[in-house]
């Protein structure tokens, strides 16, 4: 994090700070002039989520057949934007830091590739990525001159990528909410072209829980006592904890994702930061994401202190927090505890994201503990239930999170502790948790195995 007073500007601005709309107006440009100045062979960061540029990046998919070889950095897009399309090949490909819907489909189209990387090393790979040109979607300006990168400026490291570019454009949307933010904060002066537009912000609609994810959410909230600092993710089962949070007292909150099921409880009272041992009274997060109504209540609210990710999911800095808990979801689980959150076989389905950033962070916690919570099945597409507890992890699975680091894990047949248990104990309490049909097969093939 760092003081306003101590931004280090991409370059100085012959002005004072408070003079800077002349500067601003004589940079306009529209979103096809901008992309024109896309060359063969550029390295374009341009974030994720809804802070890519959605005119910019339309406007660049217009440039296929005209440039080559053009390497983006991206992450969790939020469309499907004509550089992303298999056609144009010859012309763009991607580079992911997240695996999100779209980057799916790029992968299968081979139009992108995955960075594994924990979130926490992003600033790291927006050095290495050595981008030339960066795009991003801010705020209109304040009366400084200052704009803001708001829900996704997590992604998009300010001295790593903004600070080192030849080219710096800024698509200014007034629908994007200003977040309490000293790291998501860029100057006019910085800029060399903006673009205007106004289109409404990508909203994600409240995830329906299931009767599954509410079971599961109801061991959950067992786990997490008055006065603790939670990490949510954010989908049915992180909605379906958050409903069932309303008779906890004084919760904090450190995560990387804030979504409509916070908002209701800080309204709520229920999140509050009273008890927090590191920035008390405050919501601790780097990504902001879901509906118009939530954007809305998350600008200029200083309810919230918004990061770049690389100093939020620091474990060091999660540690901070005393009775820590953290909650991931996960794939697929082995019986001695190894945790698969992004992929079966070789098929990636998500990123590495903060998972191990926070179990790691968790563990260093006064008091802390961490929860990983999965389906204990799964139906393939001819409707056949399987277990999400295996006794292996299929051929070409990634291991998310180690089984050292593992302690809870749920499902909605229960709890099990895995810390410091040996593999004898820890199989046993994984069986325990598995679908009951499921059950004498793993029991059968952990004795085969000699674990029991």
């Amino acid at each position: 994090m760092v003081d306003v007073q101590s931004i280090v500007l991409r370059r100085k601005p012959s002005y004072p700070l408070s003079m800077w709309l002349e500067d601003y107006n004589s940079k306009k440009v529209t979103a096809l002039e901008a992309a024109k100045i896309i060359k063969s062979g550029d390295r374009i960061f341009l974030g994720g989520g809804t802070g890519i540029p959605a005119s910019f990046a339309t406007a660049l998919g217009k440039r296929a057949g005209t440039v080559k070889d053009v390497t983006i950095y991206q992450g969790y897009a939020m469309g499907l934007y004509d550089y992303m399309k298999p056609e144009n090949k010859e012309s763009f490909h991607i580079e992911t830091m997240f695996v999100g819907p779209m980057e799916r489909v790029c992968m299968e189209w081979k139009m992108a590739h995955y960075k594994p990387m924990h979130l926490s090393d992003i600033p790291q790979a927006g050095l290495d990525a050595r981008c030339n040109r960066v795009a991003f979607t801010a705020t209109p300006p304040n009366e400084e001159g200052f704009m803001n990168l708001s829900c996704f400026g997590a992604f998009l490291p300010r001295k790593e990528v903004i600070v080192n570019a030849e080219t710096v454009i800024a698509e200014i949307n007034s629908n994007t909410p200003w977040l309490n933010s000293v790291d998501f904060l860029v100057h006019v002066s910085e800029v060399d072209y903006i673009i205007e537009q106004d289109n409404p912000l990508f909203e994600l609609p409240e995830i329906p829980i299931t009767d599954v994810e509410k079971k599961m959410a109801e061991i959950i909230a067992d786990l997490i006592t008055d006065g603790a600092t939670i990490q949510l993710g954010f989908g049915g089962l992180a909605n379906a904890i958050g409903n069932l949070l309303y008779n906890k007292k004084d919760l904090g909150m450190h995560g990387e994702v804030v979504t409509p099921s916070v908002m209701r409880l800080v309204e709520a009272g229920v999140i509050n930061g009273v008890k927090k041992t590191f920035h008390p009274g405050k919501v601790i997060a780097a990504f902001a994401v879901g509906t118009r109504e939530f954007y809305e209540y998350l600008d200029h609210n200083e309810n919230f202190l918004f990061c770049e990710v690389g100093w939020v999911n620091t474990p060091e800095i999660i540690a901070l927090n005393d009775n820590l808990v953290s909650i991931n979801n996960a794939l697929m689980i082995d019986l001695t505890g190894q945790v698969a959150a992004e992929s079966i076989g070789t098929k990636q389905y998500s990123g590495t994201g903060g998972q191990v950033n926070f179990i790691h962070g968790a563990k260093k916690s006064k008091g802390g503990k961490s929860i990983i919570a999965l389906n204990s099945t799964y139906k393939d597409r001819e409707g056949k239930l399987h277990s999400n507890i295996v006794p292996y992890l299929p051929l070409g699975t990634v291991v998310t999170t180690s089984r050292n680091d593992v302690e809870y894990v749920v499902t909605e047949y229960g709890v099990a502790n895995l810390r410091m248990r040996s593999v004898y104990d820890r199989v046993l309490a994984l069986i325990n948790i598995a679908h009951p049909d499921f059950r004498e097969e793993l029991r059968y093939q952990a004795e085969k195995n000699g674990w029991i």
